[in-house]
C-alpha cells in the first residue's frame, strides 16, 4: 500500500469507542481524522466506477482496503488517526502504528442497549466475535481493554499507546491549520450525510437529519460538538472556518 508510517490504526467492535476516542484525539494533538464509515459512499461509487458488481442499494460488501490505502497515502500531511470496524489487523499491518479497543460482550451489550434502547440489531453483536477472532489471529496486535472505563481513562491509554507516534508528529500547529483540518472532517461528515439521504429508500429530506459535527473553534482543549441538521451544516460550510461553532465559542487569535 506504499509508506503509511504517518497513519495512526483505531480498531474495535460496536461500541469500544472508537470514534469518540479517535475524535478527540485528533482534535486534541492536530492530526487529520478520517472516519471509514464516513467514506462509505465514496468507496460505493468508487468501485461501481472500476466494475465491482454492487447491488442497487447499500454499501456492498467488497475491499474497501485498496482505496482507504490511496487516500491515506494522498493525506501525507500530518499524522492520519484511521478509525472504523473495517480496521483489521490486516489493514494496520504495513506499519504496525495500531490499536484495538475491546469490550467484552456483556460490556459491549451494555453499551449498545444505551445507544439504542429501541433494540440491538445484531450484527452489532456478530461483528464482536469477528473482530476477536481477527485478534487472536494477529497474537502482537495491541489491545486496549475498554470495561469499565471513562472515555478519558481510553483516550489516556490510547495517547499512552500512541505516545512515541504523537511527539514524533507531524501535527498541526497554528489555528488555521487545526481549523483546516476540522474543516476537512466536517465536510466528509457532509457529503457523506447527504449522499445517504439522496439515495436512501424512502426519500429524506436532509433538514430533517440532524448530526453531530467539530466545533471549528480549533482550541487544543475543545471537544464540542455542534448538532445541526445535514442541510444547515452543509449551508455553514460554503463560508471559510470557523464557520460551525459550539455556543460561547470563538477563534484564537492567530
Amino acid at each position: 500500500m506504499g509508506d503509511l508510517s504517518h497513519v495512526l490504526w483505531i480498531g474495535g467492535p460496536a461500541a469500544a469507542g472508537k470514534t469518540t476516542v479517535s475524535r478527540l484525539l485528533a482534535r486534541r494533538h492536530g492530526l487529520r481524522w478520517y472516519s471509514v464509515d464516513d467514506h462509505t459512499w465514496q468507496y460505493w461509487d468508487r468501485a461501481a466506477a472500476a466494475g465491482v458488481a454492487l447491488p442497487s442499494s447499500g454499501p456492498g460488501d467488497f475491499d474497501r482496503g485498496p482505496m482507504i490505502g490511496k487516500d491515506l497515502l494522498s493525506l501525507s500531511w500530518p499524522l492520519v488517526v484511521v478509525e472504523g470496524a473495517l480496521v483489521t489487523p490486516d489493514l494496520a499491518t504495513p506499519t504496525g502504528n495500531a490499536v484495538w479497543l475491546m469490550p467484552s460482550q456483556e460490556e459491549q451489550r451494555a453499551r449498545l442497549e444505551k445507544r439504542h434502547p429501541e433494540g440491538v440489531h445484531h450484527g452489532y453483536l456478530w461483528g464482536w466475535q469477528l473482530v476477536r477472532n481477527q485478534l487472536d489471529a494477529a497474537p502482537d496486535a495491541a489491545t486496549i481493554i475498554v470495561d469499565n472505563q471513562t472515555v478519558s481513562q481510553t483516550l489516556a491509554a490510547v495517547e499512552n499507546h500512541f505516545a512515541e507516534c504523537l511527539a514524533a508528529g507531524p501535527t498541526a500547529r497554528s489555528v488555521r491549520e487545526r481549523q483546516s483540518l476540522l474543516r476537512y472532517a466536517n465536510e466528509v461528515a457532509v457529503t457523506h450525510s447527504l449522499t445517504g439521504v439522496a439515495r436512501a429508500p424512502v426519500p429524506r429530506d436532509a433538514s430533517t437529519v440532524i448530526r453531530a459535527f467539530d466545533c471549528e473553534c480549533a482550541a487544543p482543549t475543545c471537544d464540542a460538538l455542534v448538532d445541526l441538521p445535514v442541510s444547515d451544516a452543509a449551508a455553514a460550510l460554503a463560508a471559510p472556518p470557523p464557520a460551525l461553532l459550539a455556543p460561547g465559542h470563538h477563534a484564537p487569535i492567530r
